[in-house]
């Protein structure tokens, strides 16, 4: 997925009224972007605003002014466009492109807005809900950070009973779910905690309906091996955990569903291992 951030002509009025959480996660959002080489781009005449410089500059929170002084490094260093140029790439956020458009500045109202790596998240995750199969299945990794998604993954999206354009709102909301709830698989796993109660916590906590699988003879299909850096062995893991897709006048054999692996600390960081997304096995 080829992207592109831009700083709104705005955003100043957002940095005056974040406080030192916001202004922390912006900068850890700025941090992430220079990281992956993102294209971050600022408008002329936003780089140039006296105001903006005024307020960065200012020394009146004291707490403020190392995160101040990094920020200004960040606009200083954004690549900076014309105003009509600025204002021709504006034109593309929120619409499905060859570029995915994001824009800094905070806004609960529009998703293409982003001021913290959640919010990025859920930016893309936007974009790709609107993405063919092909494109959806390639974009993947980079819009679920705490999953491992198996090479194969697009044939098994193959299998799925719903017209894929139906169904891939869900499939985000489901993998989201996923994403989200890996730091609490990891700690419920080293409580030791059967796969039956991790279960019954992630319905719990998000709402989506989740089981092991029921049929020991379906598990073979559903192994995968991965290297663990802590006991410097290959290990096998199943991804027999499944989130259900209910839908009226479908019975159980035809509901589609994703297989997963809820992680493990020493494989592939911890992350989530998706193994299949399609219809009932």
């Amino acid at each position: 997925m080829e992207k592109r951030i831009l700083w709104d002509k705005e955003i100043r009025k957002c940095f005056i009224e974040f406080d030192q959480k916001h202004l922390e996660d912006f900068m850890e959002l700025l941090d992430h972007i220079g990281d992956n080489h993102i294209e971050n781009i600022i408008c002329a005449d936003t780089q140039e605003d006296a105001a903006l410089w005024e307020w960065l500059y200012s020394k009146d929170q004291i707490e403020l002014n190392d995160l101040k002084r990094e920020l200004s490094r960040k606009i200083e260093r954004a690549k900076c466009a014309a105003a009509d140029l600025f204002d021709k790439m504006s034109e593309l956020v929120g619409k499905l492109a060859a570029i995915k458009t994001l824009i800094l500045l905070y806004d609960n109202e529009n998703v293409f807005c982003i001021s913290t790596k959640q919010e990025y998240y859920t930016g893309l995750r936007k974009y790709l809900i609107m993405e063919k199969k092909d494109s959806f299945c390639k974009d993947l990794p980079e819009c679920f950070p705490n999953i491992y998604f198996s090479e194969d993954i697009d044939t098994t999206v193959n299998t799925l009973n719903r017209k894929f354009d139906e169904i891939r709102g869900d499939l985000v909301k489901h993998l989201t779910g996923i994403d989200d709830f890996q730091s609490t698989f990891l700690q419920l796993l080293r409580e030791n905690a059967s796969y039956q109660k991790l279960a019954e916590c992630f319905t719990a906590g998000t709402g989506i309906e989740c089981s092991p699988q029921a049929g020991r003879d379906k598990v073979q299909v559903l192994k995968e091996t991965h290297f663990n850096k802590k006991t410097g062995q290959e290990e096998t893991v199943i991804c027999e955990l499944h989130t259900k897709f209910k839908r009226f006048n479908i019975d159980r054999d035809n509901q589609d569903r994703i297989y997963f692996f809820p992680g493990k600390e020493g494989i592939l960081d911890g992350k989530a291992v998706v193994k299949y997304i399609g219809g009932h096995l």
